[in-house]
This record gives structure tokens, sequence and C-alpha cells, in this order.
């Protein structure tokens, strides 16, 4: 049965976390917030081809993605594109 699984966001770094170590860092602190939603970060880095500046690709029900805290996230201006696997 087809189901919700994969979200891939792009986004734009906020400006306190520039620079690889500011986004490793975030990224560490956010990985942990996405998991206490029931989600987990299966890759993030550099979105390239894009106008966005940040790419994060979440594994989760639709009903766990919901719960994460967003405002905590260390990007903004984030557009997601859901991936339904078969």
């Amino acid at each position: 049965m087809p189901e919700m699984k994969y979200y891939i966001v792009y986004a734009n770094w906020k400006p306190e976390h520039q620079g690889p170590e500011g986004f490793k860092k975030a990224m560490d602190k956010w990985t942990k917030a996405i998991e206490d939603a029931g989600c987990k970060v299966k890759l993030w880095g550099a979105a390239l081809g894009v106008p966005e500046n940040a790419l994060c690709v979440i594994k989760g029900s639709p009903e766990n993605y919901m719960k994460i805290p967003n405002a905590e996230a260390p990007y903004t201006n984030t557009r997601t594109h859901v991936v339904i696997k078969f």
C-alpha cells in the first residue's frame, strides 16, 4: 500500500548557523528534536540547483512529521516535497 514516508525539506540557513561548524552544531540539536517527534533525519546538507541553501530529508509518518517543532529548526523559509513510497 502506498504511504507518505519521506519529506524533502528545502530551506535557508538562519544567519546564526552559518558555516560548516555552525550547520553541524545546529543540525545535531535539530536531529534530536526530530527524533523526539518519532521521525528520523536520513541526510542533510547544502542544496545545489535550487534557490534555497539547505536540505534535510526526513523519514516518518505524516502524524509524526506534524509533531516536529518547526520553530526550533536551524533553517527558515521552508519548502517541502513529500515522497510516497510504493
